[in-house]
């Protein structure tokens, strides 16, 4: 039978890791798209998509077209990020999602 000190130890190692892991945790929904020879470091744009019922109606409008200001290689990450998870529990009762649209230059 363990000793309290040591499931005392267990359970802070445990939440630790699980702290340690969440930001990475929060990037695992995500797409890219690279067209041309991709980007060539001229920068980036990044913009917030936001859906109403969880998904179901676009409340407005990221143009990824626009961000890449008619570049021939330039890449368009979508993804669920660490500022998304953050915002999740706000928006949870208006049924609100989000997500992050990046075009690298």
């Amino acid at each position: 039978m363990p000793s309290r000190r040591s499931s005392r130890i267990a359970r802070g190692a445990f939440a630790a890791l699980v702290l340690a892991l969440s930001p990475g945790l929060s990037s695992c929904v995500w797409h890219e798209h690279t067209v041309g020879l991709g980007p060539s470091g001229i920068g980036q744009e990044s913009g917030r998509q936001f859906y109403l019922f969880f998904g179901l109606l676009r409340l407005n409008e990221v143009d990824s077209q626009r961000m890449t200001h008619d570049l021939r290689g330039y890449r368009i990450t979508t993804e669920f990020a660490f500022i998304d998870l953050i915002l999740a529990p706000l928006f949870l009762p208006l049924t609100v999602t989000t997500r992050t649209v990046t075009v690298e230059r």
